[in-house]
């Protein structure tokens, strides 16, 4: 007689240990054996500590019936954050790049909140000492922006009191590019695809960029915490140089240099579990996730000094 398949075997065990039937049998079967002692630990999961944790959750949700979540519209997964401790900035982009700002307000620290398209992409601005509940701190930050003409812009940004870093010039990566600080230390690199080796085509207009220690062994921070795609990935020398990771809809790009590091807030379904998720892939606690207002938002800071801020927006049901 043939022997029954270990498939059929096994489902005949799990359905005795989990009715707590006699399972001895399969104790004796050297094949099936080793699993049978896997599902008979199992059998006591889930434990209560994670009973806890789940029932927890669930009331939390279930208090929020009343409304839905979603990524603010014009906004994606991924929007960096610049703070600046006096006013200019905006109006800076809006000369240089067309930047147009589609919401201002003060924030629960005092400064100004400033919201500013630029093309297809949102920046969010910070104005003052505070903000981010006092943790987020005044620093450059670092992107890349494409635009029409590279020449032009770069020009427009040095009329408008930028620092030139490098001149346009064709690269071979794929685009004309040029290179300005502007007059609050930020970096913009400011490209023109040339063909079809340009990174153009995945990006949007504006895309963060984060210069690093041991880029490597960040990009698999990243995957770990954030749950980041590597896209794209050049290495050179022994060292990562460039890699493009895409988060959820957005996209950050980063490579080994002088350190910049970036505050970012990423709009998610669940800031409770990816700041968890985050913590456990070692990044520190800046503030655990709260309701406020508009919406539900925890923030980490990993260990090379970047900021995450993980939120889920709140809109009232129609």
């Amino acid at each position: 007689m043939t022997e029954r398949p270990l498939t059929d075997r096994l489902d005949e065990t799990v359905d005795a240990i989990v009715a707590r039937r006699d399972a001895t049998d399969a104790l004796r079967d050297p094949e099936l054996a080793p699993l049978a002692r896997i599902a008979a630990d199992l059998r006591h999961y889930p434990s209560p500590e994670f009973k806890a944790s789940l029932r927890a959750q669930l009331e939390r949700r279930a208090s929020m019936t009343a409304v839905t979540t979603a990524i603010r519209q014009g906004f994606t997964t991924v929007t960096p954050y610049i703070r600046v401790r006096e006013a200019g900035l905006v109006d800076f982009l809006a000369q240089v790049f067309d930047a147009r700002e589609t919401f201002s307000g003060r924030g629960s620290g005092g400064g100004m909140h400033r919201e500013v398209r630029v093309g297809d992409s949102m920046v969010i601005i910070g104005e003052g000492d505070a903000g981010g509940g006092g943790v987020m701190p005044i620093r450059p930050v670092a992107f890349h922006v494409f635009v029409n003409d590279a020449d032009a812009t770069f020009e427009r940004a040095i009329a408008a009191g930028a620092t030139p870093l490098g001149e346009p010039a064709d690269r071979a990566y794929g685009e004309r590019s040029g290179f300005v600080a502007d007059p609050f230390g930020n970096h913009w690199y400011i490209a023109t695809p040339l063909g079809r080796e340009s990174v153009a085509g995945a990006l949007r207009t504006v895309t963060p960029v984060l210069h690093v220690k041991g880029a490597a062994a960040y990009v698999e921070f990243l995957k770990r915490a954030l749950g980041a795609i590597e896209e794209m990935r050049h290495d050179e020398g022994g060292q990562l140089r460039y890699a493009r990771l895409r988060i959820g809809d957005g996209a950050i790009e980063l490579g080994e240099g002088e350190p910049m590091p970036g505050s970012f807030l990423l709009y998610v379904g669940d800031p409770d579990a990816l700041y968890q998720q985050a913590l456990a892939a070692g990044a520190t606690s800046l503030m655990p996730p709260t309701d406020q207002p508009y919406g539900r938002i925890g923030g980490v800071e990993d260990a090379l000094g970047n900021q995450w801020f993980f939120s889920r927006p709140v809109t009232t049901s129609s």
